[in-house]
């Protein structure tokens, strides 16, 4: 049988009244014309003309008819009547009277309105099944969505139990036919492979899909032939030989999901296809996944041997200084004795150097030649020390993973730097079990460096002329490495390791969406005609500034001067921004407020934001999107998000006698209802609130936005960290993760990454506007300098965003223009440099459709601009960008320096979001701040439950402090907008988070009301 999915509370809300119509829904619907007047005096006495209106206009505005026709607020009635010349209380018993099923057969023929009956249910239920088929959508979205088309199509709504069986059921077909595509793919032998992939097996205490599911943790060459194994393990379960792609891979990805976090033992009991299905999807999705973790141990493995190759060559470095030191300066002498004898006519130098102690020459000259390194000699020798390790793994490597480069050059262009790196692995394993001498002129060695260059070809000892394999296998392991992390090679068909260009659109789907694409983003398919505004745009803004450095004294720009620098060039100074002064009033008006502030515990905190939105019921079971029907289940998720946020463990939340808060119960409610997509969910439920309060509202509009990374050290191995000394300390174990999120000037946070390390900001600004899912939609974004990239203002602009971060060191930043010709006053000197207009207009196809494969998701943004930066070596759509990304830099540099309120509005933006990263490090005191995940889902999970509990404070202090503004306001006190605009909802003194966790609400929160504000002191 279907399943209901809708809630007591929401069934109540589905086709009535839920608040009072404002002014304008008031004339939008229940206003009536001349013909409606006339119709509605048709109708017999003033009971059923006022009637027959109100159930015209409750058509209108809820597109059904009541039950009762009278249960509308008085409102409604008072304003119908109004038009009508009548009484309100004319309508009193209307809804008794058997004319009212007359009336409303008049209005739905007279006004266009259907019956939901067989066609109407019909073309609903297509239209429901094709969409439930393609997307992931919930039930209740499903549901809100069919109202809406209803609505549209002028359809009266049929009961809710029609609507919500007709969709459970269409949901139950698209799983039946789901499971039964997925279960037909694998041959008869596969599927009892598959199947006993959730038995235990012998000698063993976990099923093999338990073992699989594990990403590798182990970092080293060990560690990597563990990882590939796992991954020839999953390979051979046959999925690259099955054909899925009947089934969205939306619908294969959910299915994979629940495999991975379910137990094996609920995986077994699933009956039906279902069991098969969920198996087929997991091996299709682990497949390519396990290959991505193999790459990403090798990358760190091999990271690792690098850093501490460095170091060793840095330590040696330090303790022979002395040595080399004193050599040379025996040498020198040598050198001084020698040319001071040939400054002699006639002198022997031969006798000269007789008299010295040749032995002591010949010591320091050894010494030289031992320690020396040539300059462009870094750790070559220490890298090439750990063979054996490399050796360990490379084979393997090779034999399992199939690497490659993407089309070759056009002709006449050479090799692709990928291609060299290819072409070494191919000899490489040519060469694998080759037992004769290798004459060097086979070897391509167009990948090594000048450093090892002469390590593998020796030109001086006994190995002169021969081909040294360990360091020609070890150079090309570490140009390996860097070809990957520059994605010039790569795996086919892998996430992050994969080709990060396949998905952009090509060919004729780029034909069909380029125009779509150009009207979204509202660019011209034409070369030179938005880069012609554009270079007006900067125009403009260097004539300003150069107005403003040099104009009359009402007119002049105080903050900004011209000066010589040492070499006696021009560049600008920019004085910094003073601290806004604080009036006595906003102070009093914080501590008035933070005295009135109630004292809560944060669990209460949550369950009473959770009354106000129902974020919570956002959070269901990862086999479906029903909401559990276990009681007192948003107890528990409520215990799992404060424990996951405060980073305390599972135990302080437990509680004897509560089976809510049982040990056990919280352990499956975090393995199977805490995910991403229930957290993205939940908070946007947030979000959405926050942005309808008035409070929030003065703060910003949510047009704003900012991007800062908050640091955290996980203690654990774990292949989803990276070492930075500054942030994470000194050691080889010594690594951590960015929370790379991303603030509203609402102060709410409305996306978040985790980043292994700390990579470059600007690969990922871009991802956090694209991928986040709440209604907040920002138009510009603002980061510090180390978010500041080229490429990151030209592929803004392209998508129509605002780029203004925080620049450090503005005054040495390189202006650009467009007009060679133009000239602008005193800056003139400084603006000397020139966009490439026509690289940017030559290449103005490929960027629109970076553009908008990126607007469309067909390609992830953080991997595709690390391919086109090319570590140093743009692509040639990576230099186009960087053009037009001059050139959107040069003009946001103009108003920087010209414009004191724009440096002020995004210094108070990445201030506000370094108060947030401040509430943020509070909340996740336990473990010492720490974060020891081993797995990045865990990671995901748990600081994706960190920004939920943060926006879930900010909520609550908003809605507190409104309130506190009211009593204030009640109180007789006067309070500027002005100061209201200056206050923060990040305050956490009177937040509770430690002792005893209490998940009760007071009776009167319980019953929809707030808790009492405390009394502020009386002021002397």
């Amino acid at each position: 049988m279907p399943v209901s999915f809708l809630s007591a509370e929401q069934r109540s809300r589905y086709g009535v009244f839920n608040a009072v119509p404002d002014i304008a829904q008031l004339g939008a619907f229940f206003h009536l014309d001349a013909d409606d007047r006339r119709r509605a005096m048709a109708a017999n006495g003033a009971r059923n003309q006022l009637g027959w209106s109100v159930q015209l206009g409750t058509a209108r505005f809820l597109n059904c008819f009541l039950d009762d026709p009278e249960d509308v607020p008085a409102v409604v009635v008072d304003y119908v009547a109004e038009q009508l010349g009548l009484q309100a209380a004319d309508l009193k018993g209307y809804g008794e009277k058997e004319a009212r099923w007359d009336h409303q057969e008049q209005i739905r023929t007279g006004y266009g309105f259907t019956l939901f009956e067989g066609e109407q249910w019909f073309a609903l239920a297509c239209w429901l099944y094709k969409r439930a088929w393609t997307t992931g959508e919930r039930p209740i979205v499903l549901f809100d969505l069919a109202t809406h088309r209803l609505v549209e199509a002028k359809i009266l709504l049929p009961g809710v139990t029609t609507l919500e069986r007709l969709i459970a059921a269409l949901r139950e077909r698209v799983a039946a036919r789901q499971y039964a595509l997925l279960a037909a793919a694998p041959s008869p032998n596969q599927a009892v492979v598959l199947e006993n992939l959730v038995k235990v097996e012998q000698g063993r205490r976990v099923s093999r899909l338990d073992r699989l599911r594990k990403s590798p943790t182990d970092v080293s060459g060990t560690g990597l032939v563990k990882a590939l194994d796992r991954h020839v393990e999953l390979r051979d379960l046959g999925a690259a030989g099955w054909d899925l792609s009947a089934v969205p891979p939306g619908k294969i990805a959910a299915l994979a999901r629940f495999a991975h976090a379910a137990r094996a033992q609920a995986v077994a009991e699933l009956a039906g296809d279902r069991k098969l299905a969920t198996l087929v999807a997991f091996a299709a999705t682990m497949a390519p996944q396990s290959a991505d973790d193999a790459v990403e141990v090798f990358d760190l493995a091999v990271g690792d041997l690098l850093r501490t190759s460095a170091f060793k060559a840095n330590k040696e470095r330090m303790r022979t200084l002395k040595d080399l030191d004193t050599a040379a300066i025996v040498l020198r002498e040598v050198w001084l004795k020698i040319r001071s004898v040939a400054e002699i006519p006639d002198s022997d130098i031969r006798a000269a150097l007789d008299e010295m102690d040749l032995a002591a020459i010949h010591a320091a000259a050894d010494v030289i030649g031992d320690i020396a390194r040539e300059p462009d000699e870094d750790f070559q020798e220490e890298l090439l020390a750990r063979y054996a390790t490399v050796r360990r793994f490379l084979p393997k490597l090779l034999k399992h993973l199939d690497f490659d480069a993407g089309a070759d050059q056009p002709p006449g262009q050479g090799v692709r730097r990928g291609h060299e790196v290819l072409q070494a692995l191919d000899f490489l394993k040519a060469i694998e079990r080759r037992r004769t001498d290798i004459d060097p002129r086979e070897v391509p060695a167009d990948l090594l460096s000048s450093a090892w260059h002469r390590r593998v070809f020796p030109k001086r000892g006994e190995l002169a002329g021969t081909f040294n394999k360990s360091a020609y296998t070890v150079a090309a392991v570490e140009r390996l490495r860097e070809s990957l992390r520059r994605h010039e090679v790569f795996v086919p068909g892998l996430r992050k390791w994969g080709d990060p260009t396949a998905g952009l659109l090509k060919g004729a789907e780029w034909e069909r969406a380029r125009p779509r694409i150009c009207d979204e983003l509202n660019l011209s398919p034409q070369p030179g005609t938005d880069v012609e505004r554009w270079a007006g745009t900067l125009d403009f803004a260097y004539r300003q500034l150069a107005a403003g450095l040099s104009g009359a004294e009402d007119g002049r720009n105080d903050w900004v001067r011209l000066a010589k620098d040492d070499n006696g060039k021009d560049h600008l100074v920019l004085t910094g921004l003073d601290r806004l002064d604080e009036p006595a009033s906003l102070t009093a008006l914080r501590a008035d407020i933070d005295a009135r502030m109630p004292i809560v515990d944060l669990p209460e905190a949550l369950l009473e934001v959770h009354s106000w939105t129902g974020c919570l019921d956002h959070f269901t079971h990862v086999s479906g999107d029903a909401p559990s029907r276990k009681q007192d289940m948003i107890t528990s998720i409520a215990a799992v998000l404060v424990s996951q946020a405060m980073n305390v463990g599972m135990r302080p939340m437990a509680a004897e006698g509560e089976p809510a808060l049982a040990l056990d119960r919280l352990y499956w409610v975090e393995q199977n209802y805490l995910r991403a997509a229930t957290l993205t969910a939940a908070n946007a439920a947030l979000v959405e609130f926050h942005s309808g309060l008035e409070l929030a509202k003065a703060w910003g509009g949510g047009e704003l936005a900012s991007a800062d990374g908050l640091r955290f050290v996980v203690p654990v191995k774990t292949i989803n960290a990276g070492p930075n000394t500054k942030y994470f300390g000194k050691g080889k174990g010594a690594k951590g993760v960015t929370y790379y999120n991303f603030t509203s000037d609402q102060f709410t946070g409305f996306h978040g990454i985790v980043i292994p390390g700390t990579p470059k900001d600007w690969y990922y600004i871009l991802e956090g506007l694209l991928d986040q899912e709440t209604s907040l939609k920002p138009t510009e974004i603002t980061s510090d300098t180390a978010g500041a990239s080229e490429i990151a203002f030209g592929i803004f602009r392209l998508l129509g965003w605002q780029f203004s971060p925080r620049l450090a060191d503005v005054g040495s930043a390189t202006l650009f223009r467009a007009d060679p010709a133009a000239h602008y006053g005193s800056i003139d000197a400084l603006v000397r440099s020139r966009v490439n207009i026509k690289l940017i207009n030559d290449s103005w196809d490929d960027l629109l459709r970076v553009a908008g494969s990126l607007l469309t998701g067909a390609v992830k943004a953080s991997e595709l601009f690390r391919y086109f930066a090319g570590g140093g070596t743009p692509t040639p759509i990576g230099r186009a960008l960087m053009e037009l990304g001059k050139l959107d830099r040069s003009t946001y540099l103009a108003s920087y320096y010209d414009d004191e309120l724009l440096r002020r509005r995004v210094n108070t933006q990445l201030n506000r979001q370094e108060s947030r990263h401040t509430l943020a490090r509070r909340i996740f005191h336990g473990q010492k701040g720490e974060l020891r995940q081993k797995y990045k889902e865990g990671q995901e999970d748990q600081l994706g439950a960190l920004g939920f509990m943060t926006n879930v404070c900010i909520l609550w202090n908003t809605v507190y402090t409104a309130r506190a503004l009211e009593e204030m306001r009640a109180e007789g006190k006067k309070i500027s907008a002005a100061d209201i605009a200056r206050l923060s909802p990040l305050g956490f003194d009177h937040f509770n988070m430690l002792g005893r966790y209490s998940f009760s609400l007071p009776e009167l929160v319980r019953d929809g009301q707030l808790r009492p504000l405390r009394t502020p002191p009386p002021v002397e």
